[in-house]
């Protein structure tokens, strides 16, 4: 049953009521739709959450629901950009990854950020990784295109800060090393390999960053 606090009215045609606040109305029930798509798709799968179960919980009609997302695939896309999982967010303020050389420092600054800004939406990145296990078509569609560009940015990041690695190993190569890292540290926190859940999420990206960099560390 769908919840009347979270119902709009709409039009003869499924779409939104048009009234004098409908930009602001129409982005406001958009955001309200990916929360609760967030939601329904970590408690049932992608693949167990239907259009018309959303639109239900969402308190619309399904041809509202298509007006906002026309296909299961665009709202999923739609959901990681509204989480902000990509770009990576906000750099932590300088000096949290410790005193080493620019280039190692730099670098452990950049996996910092990656991994806290995975932290931050967890609950979104665990939906991903285990659609992506059970070989859920729309998610491992989504997610190889997300590993992808995320990926390239490192590469080009690599190329552009750090030509020392590029040089030694190939930029490319060492994008490819330090994604599998991210993801590994991710899915050993997930599977609560790394402490009792209890740790700072914050404070354990900032090591595992540092611990990579130091290996990493421009030659002398």
């Amino acid at each position: 049953m769908s919840n009347p606090e979270t119902r709009i009215a709409d039009g003869p045609d499924g779409r939104p009521s048009q009234g004098g606040n409908e930009p602001q109305e129409g982005s406001a029930t958009r955001r309200r739709i990916l929360r609760i798509a967030l939601t329904l798709m970590s408690q049932r799968g992608v693949d167990g959450t239907s259009m018309r179960d959303l639109a239900s919980a969402a308190g619309l009609n399904v041809a509202s629901l298509y007006h906002y997302f026309p296909s299961k695939r665009e709202l999923l896309e739609a959901v990681l950009v509204e989480q902000g999982y990509m770009p990576v967010r906000a750099p932590l303020p300088a000096g949290d990854v410790g005193d080493a050389p620019a280039g190692e420092t730099n670098l452990a600054q950049l996996l910092a950020d990656v991994l806290v800004s995975m932290f931050d939406v967890e609950e979104f990145v665990r939906l991903m990784v285990g659609e992506a296990i059970r070989e859920e078509t729309t998610a491992r569609a989504v997610g190889t295109e997300l590993f992808g560009s995320f990926q390239t940015a490192i590469e080009d990041w690599v190329r552009t800060h750090r030509p020392d690695l590029d040089e030694r190993a190939d930029a490319g190569a060492v994008a490819r090393m330090l994604c599998a890292m991210v993801v590994g540290i991710f899915v050993l926190h997930a599977a609560g390999v790394n402490s009792d859940g209890e740790e700072d999420l914050t404070a354990l990206s900032v090591q595992r960053a540092r611990e990579a960099a130091h290996i990493l560390r421009p030659a002398e």
